[in-house]
């Protein structure tokens, strides 16, 4: 007999699907506890999900809830549910949100703040301090250095600074997007102290983040945004500090293949087409360097390989 799911599909699931799935549940559980301010239940998901009018299109209408049509299936399963808060589950699942219309603005990357100016970081960062909690002073902390680093904010969950070196897990380098899993950065040109305070950063975030990487990032960036509204300053997220330092680069004078090395790209247009430009660097900023090695790397990957041809071609004395 072939088995539906809540929403009364076919199940066709592999294991890649149900990992999917999960991701959303998570996702959208943490939005969910955002929301109220806790912990909150399969239910309560399914119905913060149902509140949200004109905020999704249908395709992630449709996503979203065939992850919690599998949660609640995985729940009976368990024995979690009975008849009661399965019927309640179901009916949760049936009331839809309205999607977002077609006439909306488009919701791109394109349209975040891809610089942010020395007078800005500094009002922030100073009334997070003045703040004092822990995450306001682990945030001071990403503002600072990613400026410097040009970091995503996940790659400093496991950084280890290793000397003057800087080793970094790049989180994207699949399909050939980067070079290579690990990064170097040369930290030899800056202070002993600020060398010692990035290494208290990647500290503090290794503890704050154990085990709930996603859900500290969208602590902080929440952080951040209020922050940023409370100084009178155009909201900007953590990932603002990687396009600032990217044009500060630029700024400097850095090579295409240097700033690749740098930031883990796998081309050398992606900073100059996906990221802030020259003119918003900050002048006579310090930028932060790649290894050699991965320099070299850059270059490498960069230059097209030789015509056989060409290869076959005797050089000239």
């Amino acid at each position: 007999m072939e088995k539906v799911d809540g929403l009364g599909r076919a199940v066709t699931r592999q294991s890649t699907t149900e990992e999917e799935y999960r991701k959303r549940l998570d996702m959208l559980t943490r939005r969910a506890e955002t929301s109220k301010g806790r912990e909150a239940t399969l239910l309560e998901v399914i119905l913060c999900l149902g509140t949200q009018d004109d905020e999704y299109r249908p395709a992630s209408i449709r996503k979203y809830y065939a992850a919690l049509a599998w949660a609640v299936d995985k729940a009976v399963e368990r024995g979690d549910l009975d008849d009661v808060s399965e019927h309640a589950h179901r009916q949760a699942l049936a009331s839809r949100p309205r999607p977002r219309p077609k006439t909306a603005e488009p919701r791109t990357s394109a349209r975040k703040r891809k610089q942010v100016d020395k007078w800005e970081l500094h009002r922030v960062g100073k009334f997070l301090l003045t703040r004092g909690t822990i995450e306001d002073k682990l945030l001071v902390l990403l503002l600072v250095h990613g400026v410097f680093l040009g970091l995503r904010p996940s790659e400093y969950s496991d950084a280890d600074l290793q000397g003057s070196l800087l080793v970094v897990r790049t989180r994207k380098a699949t399909n050939g997007r980067g070079l290579g899993e690990f990064r170097e950065l040369d930290l030899s040109g800056i202070s002993h102290q600020e060398q010692a305070s990035i290494h208290r950063l990647i500290e503090s975030f290794a503890t704050a983040s154990q085990g709930e990487l996603a859900r500290l990032l969208d602590r902080l960036g929440g952080r951040l945004r209020r922050a940023c509204r409370r100084v009178g300053v155009e909201p900007f997220a953590l990932y603002t500090t990687r396009h600032q330092a990217i044009a500060n680069m630029k700024a400097a004078g850095k090579s295409a293949a240097e700033i690749a090395a740098a930031v883990g790209h796998g081309s050398l247009r992606t900073a100059g087409k996906a990221y802030a430009r020259r003119s918003s660097g900050w002048k006579l900023e310090a930028t932060v360097r790649a290894s050699q090695d991965m320099v070299d790397r850059a270059d490498e990957k960069a230059s097209p390989p030789l015509k056989l041809s060409e290869a076959l071609r005797p050089k000239l004395p």
